[in-house]
């Protein structure tokens, strides 16, 4: 099935009645399941018949073992659950793990599109990050042996033929290193059988109530070659349906009426904020079109977030004797996306006034070798993995041109001469293009003792590199400007655009156009004495060392600023695109992250363990040209955790948690500096306490019941105030704010902006899902089922400066209910879903597009509204 609840759709209004028409052909499919449930016959199973639970094997110690035998808290996905819960995009994981949190759009011109996530695991989030010179993730994905972290956001991968997705909760650092700070997602995919032929495909078709409508169609097949030789192939095309329009709607409060934006210093009003007030200047009345207003008469659309995923992956297995064997895999996916992924309040649910062009394109490619063998009876792994990834976008900056003209009357700077000030004032629109470049490639070589010794381990040593070309081009392009696709967006009123600009480019304000690399290297050791057959020790080490870099061009244009980036500039180009260099940066540092662990056999059944842990993210660079900014550091999350792996009532109940408190050190901070420019600090420290429940119960033959939950507690332990010192704060000066000790008037600094004590964002402190699921007996050959599904958190904040907050605001609490039920007739299955069936308006993200603490036009990421959906298997 397509992105449901929570992933914006796609769908395109040309074709939008011949999908409706696909849509009603299925209907007579769920008349025939709903008459195969009526009819069941007397002999079908009955609720007395014996369950057990199936045995959960995974590899998050880098080898095979059951599940409860691990002291890890692991959230597994196997392949069943993944279909019963329909799962097939990051949107969908995330929702039903409770420990792990995420937001859609970081702002700074992006469209909120599926691919720009970032994920989070027990709420080890400071807000703010996600930058392309800034923070590395705290959060590892792998895709199958290989890492596919990047920094632009979590790679959404679709999840089809996927053996399953082990979320590894709590530092993995000693096994999976940099970015695996606060856990790791593991993605896992089916391998190439030589011992049998079999395939399968998969189509669905829904509807999404106020949107349009979309479909899936997923395939694959396995050939043996020889008896030693197999091929796995695997296809998806995927069409998200739209449910956001772009109307001529109203928010005064961003001077929008009817569809048209006003400016203030280009209608030739008053504009700015009041010094000593902090009172933004009015909106000013409606003037010409081009002249000081622009119109989004031309990008009107209903439904317009659309997308459209396609993708494969091709797997070859050689077994070479009875101890080796070779699977080189290829996978690459391509993601277009169209319009705006939120919608903006002041307007209407599901809607908003944009006032340009808005698309991306995400497509990346990752070849991978995994060589797997014995020496003796020791077991040697080579994993290496090369992955480029090209995304491409075009995004309204409206915003950022009425925010920062209502607060600094900027539109003054951006006139058509070639010099500040000069000319006259061109047509306010702003955009944004981005193109960014990433290219990873990784070894890993680990070598493990045999798995019945009471002594064992496995030692590695794992190099990394990853490249990252990142061009962002902000510009005001006047009525000239020409899209992609060569037609004219603006009437031909006012040719002229931004003035003297940034060579080698057109109309630009502002342009990034730098290449950082980051490189990682580290050897690892873990190792475990099974003291007798109830206790074991388990312990490890690794030992890291990273340099990163970043090099080439960023900064204003000649026509803006007094002091634009060319005049900071000290050699002559170092990237593709720039008119010179005025960054070349870097730093390097070692460390390691260590493990211990105690674990305790009660029963064959039961087990307690304690843990204590370790994990980190490396330093970097700050671009800042200010002086005492200089790099930031690495940091470290230390973990104390018990945990428990228990089954009960002969494997029918399994019931595993753990309770945790991890310090965060001197975490790296994001914030806004001079210029809106993000710097980085180690800067803060915080503190999170947390309770993580998993209760599975096979409570007849037909019935299973699930419940997951997670509880925390994330605060800081030190005050943060939001600029640079980040805890050294000066006090509050009732003087200064007029008697009211306020902690920031936009103006002048009061106080931390983050006091000790408040809670860390994007997480929610409660989070929980409840699954029913009830497969009736055999009715004349059908296996129907029914299940229900619900999800709750309680409620957000996106980010963590109060400054910030009170422009973004917080997002509510919510519930989420998902239906579904089907039936399968010997390799055939039938389904219908009904994903947010009381179509709940809950908020996945909110986010501005500049800067927080000066832009109040909020937009909401929702979750999808009720989607209907009808689906059909079949395997062979």
């Amino acid at each position: 099935m397509t992105r449901r609840l929570n992933a914006p759709k796609r769908q395109s209004n040309s074709t939008g009645g011949a999908h409706l028409l696909r849509t009603r052909h299925l209907i007579p499919l769920a008349s025939a399941i709903s008459a195969i449930l009526a009819g069941a016959p007397a002999h079908a199973a009955t609720d007395t018949d014996t369950a057990i639970l199936e045995e959960v094997v995974v590899t998050a110690q880098k080898r095979s073992e059951n599940l409860q035998d691990v002291p890890i808290s692991i959230e597994v996905f196997d392949n069943k659950k993944l279909a019963q819960l329909n799962v097939v995009s990051l949107d969908d994981y995330v929702k039903y793990s409770p420990s792990v949190s995420y937001v859609r759009s970081q702002g700074q011109g992006g469209n909120g599109q599926p691919g720009s996530s970032h994920v989070y695991i027990r709420g080890v989030v400071s807000g703010g990050d996600g930058n392309h010179s800034g923070s590395q993730p705290s959060v590892g994905t792998y895709l199958d042996e290989q890492p596919v972290t990047t920094i632009d956001g979590t790679v959404d991968v679709h999840i089809y033929d996927i053996q399953r997705i082990e979320v590894l909760e709590g530092p993995q650092g000693t096994l999976y290193g940099a970015s695996s700070e606060s856990g790791t997602i593991r993605i896992i995919a089916n391998k190439p059988d030589p011992t049998k032929f079999e395939a399968g495909y998969d189509f669905d078709a829904n509807h999404v109530q106020h949107g349009g409508n979309g479909w899936e169609v997923e395939g694959f097949i396995n050939i043996p070659l020889s008896p030693i030789l197999a091929i796995r192939l695997v296809g998806w095309d995927e069409h998200d349906a739209g449910f956001i329009s772009n109307v001529a709607g109203t928010n005064a409060s961003a001077c929008i009426q009817n569809g048209v934006r006003t400016f203030g210093t280009w209608a030739g009003q008053p504009a700015g904020k009041d010094p000593v007030t902090g009172i933004l200047a009015p909106c000013p009345t409606v003037g010409v079109i081009g002249a000081g207003a622009i119109s989004n008469t031309k990008y009107l659309q209903r439904n317009y977030n659309t997308a459209d995923t396609q993708g494969g992956r091709a797997a070859l297995k050689l077994d070479l004797g009875d101890n080796w064997t070779i699977t080189p895999t290829v996978m690459g996916q391509n993601l277009m996306s169209e319009g705006f992924f939120g919608y903006d309040p002041a307007v209407g649910y599901l809607k908003l006034a944009h006032f340009g062009p808005e698309n991306s394109q995400d497509s990346f490619v990752q070849s991978a070798l995994t060589v797997e063998g014995k020496f003796s009876d020791f077991d040697l792994v080579y994993a290496s993995a090369y992955m480029k990834r090209d995304v491409h976008s075009i995004a309204d900056y409206s915003d950022y041109s009425e925010f920062y003209d209502r607060i600094f009357a900027s539109g003054a700077y951006w006139t058509s001469g070639p010099t500040i000030g000069s000319g006259h004032p061109i047509m306010p629109q702003e955009l944004v293009f981005t193109k960014g470049y990433f290219e990873k490639w990784s070894h890993e070589v680990r070598l493990a003792t045999p798995q019945d010794l009471p002594v064992k381990g496995t030692v590695g040593v794992f190099i990394q590199r990853q490249l990252h070309n990142i061009w962002e081009q902000y510009t005001m392009p006047g009525y000239n400007f020409k899209d992609p696709y060569g037609g004219a967006l603006f009437a031909p009123q006012n040719p002229d655009g931004f003035g003297a600009t940034i060579p080698g480019t057109s109309n630009t304000i502002w342009l990034t156009d730098e290449q950082r690399v980051d490189r990682d290297k580290a050897v690892f050791f873990q190792g475990t004495w099974d003291i007798n057959k109830q206790l074991a020790l388990n312990g490890g080490l690794r030992y890291f060392k990273y340099e990163n870099s970043l090099q080439g061009f960023y900064g204003y244009a000649n026509a803006f600023f007094s002091t634009p980036g060319e005049g900071l500039c000290f050699a002559g180009p170092s990237t593709r695109g720039a008119p010179c260099t005025d960054i070349f940066k870097s730093v390097s540092a070692t460390g390691n992250v260590p493990r211990a662990n105690i674990t305790y056999k009660i029963t064959p059944d039961k087990l307690v363990y304690a843990t204590w842990s370790k994990g980190f993210r490396p330093g970097g660079v700050n671009r800042t040209q200010v002086a005492g900014i200089g790099p930031y550091g690495a940091d470290f999350l230390t973990n104390y955790e018990v945990g428990w792996k228990t089954q009960w009532l002969d494997r029918r109940l399994r019931w595993n948690g753990a309770a945790f408190w991890e310090d965060w050190k001197n975490f790296q901070f994001s914030f806004l500096g001079p210029n809106s420019l993000t710097i980085i600090e180690n800067g803060g420290s915080a503190r999170v306490k947390g309770i993580e429940n998993e209760i599975e119960f096979a409570a007849t033959h037909n019935l299973t019941l699930s419940s997951n939950f997670t509880f925390l507690d994330p605060v800081l332990t030190q005050n943060i105030c939001g600029t640079a010192g980040v805890t050294n704060c000066p006090g509050v000066n009732p003087a200064v704010n007029h008697g009211n000790p306020q902690p920031f008037n936009g103006l002048v600094w009061k106080g931390p902006e983050a006091p000790k004590g408040s809670n860390l964002p994007v997480t929610p402190k409660f989070k929980a899902n409840v699954v029913a699921r009830y497969v009736f007996g055999d009715m004349n050959g059908w296996k129907p089922f029914a299940q229900a599904a619900w999800v709750y958190q309680t409620k957000t904040t996106p980010l963590l400066l109060r400054n910030q907050l009170q422009n973004v605001g917080t997002q509510p609490a919510y519930g989420l209910l998902d239906l579904a039920g089907g039936a399968s007739l010997q390799n055939m299955t039938f389904q219908v879903f009904v994903s947010n069936a009381t179509d709940k308006r809950a908020q996945l993200t909110r986010f501005n597009q500049t800067n927080p603490s000066n832009d109040n036009q909020t937009y909401i990421i929702p979750a999808q509204p009720r989607t209907l959906a009808i689906k059909f298997g079949q395997k062979f």
